[in-house]
């Protein structure tokens, strides 16, 4: 263990279960955002420095991409695609899997991970899903 670990708090416990509820990567404010409904005086710096040590701990990790700041998210399979709301900036995980995905690589390289990002929105539909 870190020796930067933290107590299980009500707090930290409120964290986890943001991201259970979303079921999505999350940024910092979107984690205050949930988080806060159960914790009224979660403050943005607790939820920084929960983030932190989650990610030492490997309870975490970043989620990269680009032009953008990271997201975070519990451990998930190394290839993902990724959909990215256009309206709001929220990041959704989506069909972790393509059949039959080969890229032509160069050579001598040998493909070790791979990101797909998609990039759209919600449309006025009665059966939109969740977004928090």
């Amino acid at each position: 263990m870190s020796n930067k670990t933290l107590r299980a708090t009500k707090q930290r416990h409120a964290i986890r279960k943001a991201f259970d509820a979303a079921k999505r990567p999350l940024g910092p404010k979107e984690i205050l955002q949930i988080a806060g409904r159960s914790v009224p005086n979660l403050g943005i710096a607790t939820v920084y420095r929960n983030i932190k040590v989650m990610i030492d701990e490997g309870e975490l990790e970043t989620v990269e991409l680009p032009g953008q700041a990271a997201r975070y998210q519990p451990p998930a399979d190394e290839n993902q695609q990724l959909l990215i709301c256009e309206k709001d900036d929220s990041v959704f995980t989506i069909n972790k899997e393509i059949d039959g995905f080969n890229p032509e690589l160069p050579d001598g390289f040998v493909l070790k991970r791979y990101q797909i990002i998609y990039y759209g929105d919600y449309q006025d539909s009665p059966d939109k899903p969740s977004r928090r």
